[in-house]
């Protein structure tokens, strides 16, 4: 199935539904769903909420098909969904459903939330064994109205609510079909990610409104082993992974063979051009990108093609971010928010029909991330370090926030990181930790992603390679670096892990 009028993504899902039945919508655990089986799911969910006055339904997320019904049935009914998610401690999940103002919650059974109820919420368990028709359910809500609300982590511990509307939602979904993508109903199609993390958004909804096979990765699964069973027993044609998932399996590379998948996009983090390069022979067919977004500019905004011949565009290793999404203008500007001229390293800050229009209900946090010019262009500060090249591809440098000054000397992390890397025949992951003093950062940490290595060796490469004042006071060896919910190396975990 192709789109044919790609202006609004939710009213193309409920057509798509309804014209391709016998299609898989969705593939978890081995078990096979239809379309038709998704729209009946859809629609008894849909009754039990449809009539009620909340305009915002938690989500309980699970790795079943009731979630993603649900998903669909709060979006068409014109309200906004919120996800909690079941491995999260009770206390966060209740401060998000606090902060969201919650007051009902769908979860496919109510084994171990009743903790939700002690607050005044209501639980929502839709019998799914009563059928309910699609053909019933009829999607008109207007574009100003919240799709989705994602709380991300708050540099205080105060989770941050991104609402995304509609007409964010909508915008993104032209950007990303302009890309180029060769998809069709026939295409089988990754879902590694956490739903309350936003790439999970397009993994699942893009493939709806295209008629596609979604194959799922649950929060119990380890996603790397369930991700290459994935993409080798079922021959996926796209699959978006964060690169640490592909650090991971980079051991069995020589015996990975993926001729099926069709596009690989690496996404969440900062991608590795050698790790990219070593994968490629595993994946001969694929055209890989690099796709770049915060959760604050709707899942993506940039996206950069990598080349199969010419060199890769790089700083430090790390994957080029390519171009702005169409709609996306992005800026590179100093301290003092002037614009950069091309080839000078600033902070991006990106604007156009993407970008939330505030946190929510956080005017605080909204006036500290989002800036109006004098022309009334609303734009987002990213908080990311990019150059803008004379070709207008944008070169993705490392955080504001993984620069320190140690000795009165700027250091970017990502430097010595990449510099550590050659090292090593098989490049792992490595991450230096600034440890500060009375808030100066006194000494450096090196975390390796590896049982063992020879540290003194290390250190003595390093000191032909940089400066004194930017080598790791200690080098730690760490078999599997923790990550977040949204499979990006967790730093603060790996902070306290060597600091215990």
């Amino acid at each position: 199935m192709e789109i044919t009028n790609n202006s609004n993504l939710l009213a193309d899902i409920l057509a798509t539904i309804k014209q391709v039945p016998q299609n898989n919508a969705f593939v978890i655990e081995d078990k096979a769903y239809t379309y038709k089986e998704l729209g009946s799911y859809t629609a008894t969910v849909y009754q039990c909420i449809s009539n009620l006055e909340d305009e915002t339904i938690g989500i309980v997320a699970g790795n079943n098909i009731e979630t993603y019904a649900s998903i669909l049935a709060v979006l068409f009914s014109g309200k906004t969904y919120v996800i909690l998610h079941p491995s999260y401690p009770e206390s966060r999940n209740l401060r998000i459903a606090g902060l969201a103002g919650l007051h009902t919650v769908i979860c496919s059974g109510r084994d171990g939330y009743e903790y939700l109820s002690q607050h005044d919420i209501r639980l929502i368990s839709p019998d799914m064994e009563s059928a309910h028709s699609i053909e019933a359910i009829t999607y008109t809500a207007s574009g100003d109205k919240n799709a989705y609300i994602i709380f991300t982590s708050g540099s205080t511990g105060e989770p941050k609510g991104v609402p995304i509307s509609r007409n964010n939602l909508n915008a993104f979904y032209k950007a990303y079909h302009n890309i180029g993508w060769k998809l069709d109903s026939s295409d089988r199609m990754l879902q590694m990610f956490e739903l309350t993390f936003d790439v999970s958004v397009v993994s699942t909804l893009y493939p709806l409104a295209i008629g596609a096979c979604i194959y799922t990765v649950g929060y119990k699964d380890v996603k790397y082993l369930k991700v290459f069973e994935l993409l080798e027993q079922y021959e996926l044609t796209f699959a978006a992974v964060a690169p640490s998932v592909l650090q991971l399996i980079s051991p069995y590379f020589d015996e990975i063979d993926l001729p099926s998948l069709k596009y690989l996009v690496v996404t969440a983090e900062a991608s590795q051009t050698e790790l990219l390069e070593r994968f490629r022979k595993s994946i001969p067919n694929a055209e890989i990108y690099n796709l770049y977004g915060p959760t604050e500019a709707t899942i993506y905004c940039t996206y950069y093609h990598v080349p199969r011949q010419e060199a890769c565009k790089q700083h430090n290793g790390m994957v080029a971010i390519g171009k702005p999404f169409e709609g996306i203008d992005v800026i590179i500007t100093d301290e003092d928010g002037n614009k950069m001229p091309h080839g000078t390293l600033g902070e991006m800050w990106v604007s156009g029909p993407q970008v939330m229009n505030g946190y929510f209900n956080d005017p605080q946090k909204s006036a500290q991330a989002l800036v109006k010019t004098a022309g009334g262009t609303l734009y987002y500060k990213t908080g990311d370090l990019c150059i803008m090249d004379d070709d207008e591809d944008i070169i993705y440098c490392g955080r504001k926030d993984y620069q320190v000054k140690i000795q009165g000397f700027r250091i970017e992390l990502s430097e010595i990181e990449y510099t550590a890397k050659q090292y090593f025949e098989q490049t792992p992951n490595i991450v230096v930790i600034p440890v500060l003093s009375a808030g100066i950062c006194s000494e450096l940490h090196m975390a390796v992603e590896t049982p063992s290595c020879d540290k003194e060796a290390l250190y003595n490469y390093l000191g032909q390679k940089l400066p004194h004042y930017m080598l790791p006071k200690h080098i730690h060896c760490i078999e599997q670096f923790p990550t977040t919910a949204s499979n990006k190396i967790d730093r603060k975990q790996i902070f306290q892990l060597i600091n215990h």
